[in-house]
């Protein structure tokens, strides 16, 4: 109600999904310029509203809303690219601090098409298998060695090695983690197998992601490379991160 009182009769206000909403304003002006400043003036009367507080179950509550901006003419992009740069600078908005304005820019529109391109690479890697294990030692104050530790790393065909960083948290954002955590569930049991038939009997730590974690198939996940391996469960230590937990205190 709050978002349709601060908009003309003919904009339109829907609800994205979860907390996202979507504002369409049209027919501002010609004149990219004049669009920009009728678009910043709306969202800064959207925050002042929604800044206000709300009375529920006779507490005050508050919000901090982060609003994404991007302008279009003569429809030249399709929804869904708009509706990718809007949500591009709202994530600028949220890494300033929340409750502000920013603007989709040049500088977006080169980082959401370096985005697209790596997803892509990082798909043809699921499919080409181009990912590696290393394995860092883990060894106590005495210096006897306990286990290793499973790092994941991509060899890129041209870019050559990617850092974790970057491919890492696109992977969680576009659900890929779950065949790229697959792999390394099977990569390391059959690494686990192959030192033990060398005699070596260590136990390998793997990092598991909050979205893993909620995954309904994690169990089978690990019982399937447990099971096609050979190697029993006390070899395969799983690692929770700390936004792991954080993000699945309750399930904990």
């Amino acid at each position: 109600a709050r978002l349709i009182s601060c908009v003309r009769q003919d904009d339109t206000v829907a609800r994205l999904g979860g907390d996202e909403f979507v504002v369409l304003l049209e027919d501002l002006s010609n004149e990219m310029a004049e669009t920009a400043a009728i678009a910043k003036c709306v969202s800064e009367k959207i925050l002042n509203s929604l800044n206000q507080s709300y009375l529920i179950e006779n507490n005050f509550r508050y919000s901090t809303p982060s609003i994404g901006v991007t302008l279009f003419i003569d429809h030249q992009e399709s929804v869904e690219e708009l509706l990718k740069r809007a949500d591009m600078a709202m994530y600028e908005a949220k890494s300033a601090g929340r409750n502000t304005v920013r603007f989709f820019d040049q500088k977006m529109q080169d980082m959401l098409m370096t985005k697209a391109a790596l997803e892509d690479d990082l798909r043809r890697a699921i499919l080409k298998e181009e990912f590696q294990l290393y394995y860092q030692p883990q060894v106590i104050s005495s210096g006897q060695l306990i286990g290793v530790e499973a790092l994941l790393r991509w060899k890129h065909t041209l870019r050559g090695f990617v850092s974790p960083a970057e491919f890492i948290p696109l992977a969680e954002e576009t659900g890929l983690i779950q065949p790229i955590g697959q792999w390394v569930l099977k990569e390391a049991c059959r690494q686990i197998a192959n030192w033990r038939a060398r005699g070596l009997q260590l136990t390998v730590a793997v990092n598991l992601s909050a979205l893993q974690l909620r995954h309904a198939g994690l169990f089978n996940d690990v019982y399937q490379a447990l099971a096609q391996s050979g190697v029993e469960a006390a070899n395969l230590e799983l690692e929770l991160t700390e936004s792991a937990l954080m993000e699945n205190i309750d399930a904990m």
